[in-house]
């Protein structure tokens, strides 16, 4: 029986990559695999996505375009600070479902926008 501790190991980039047959850096947000090889890269810090807000000066007349919403942690918090609205183009189907599962019901998705990035 191989025992021991598992480790929590951090990507640092570099050569090397690890031998497996799969990911390339797959981590899991709300249960969904990001790659970010693909830059994907999910802002979960609650004091981060709130200085951001903050730092914007976002104002009731204000759309903002979010480009990559992912999991939709930003994205939640711009339409809680009351802008007009919020354009979130995201590229990843996965995520667009994510982001509709968790507006859904929500008087806030009223002024959500999610155009199709890949219509003419």
């Amino acid at each position: 029986m191989a025992g021991g501790k598992i480790q929590k190991k951090r990507h640092g980039g570099g050569a090397g990559g690890g031998g497996g047959g799969g990911g390339g850096g797959a981590r899991l947000q709300g249960g969904i695999p990001f790659e970010k090889s693909k830059g994907q890269h999910i802002l979960r810090n609650p004091a981060l996505v709130d200085s951001i807000v903050e730092k914007a000066g976002l104002k009731p007349t204000d759309t903002v375009l979010e480009i990559g919403p992912g999991t939709g942690n930003l994205t939640k918090r711009l339409l809680q600070a009351g802008v007009k609205a919020v354009v979130a183009v995201e590229l990843d189907p996965r995520m667009v479902l994510e982001l509709n599962r968790r507006f859904q019901g929500d008087p806030l998705a009223s002024r959500l926008k999610f155009p199709d990035p890949f219509s003419g």
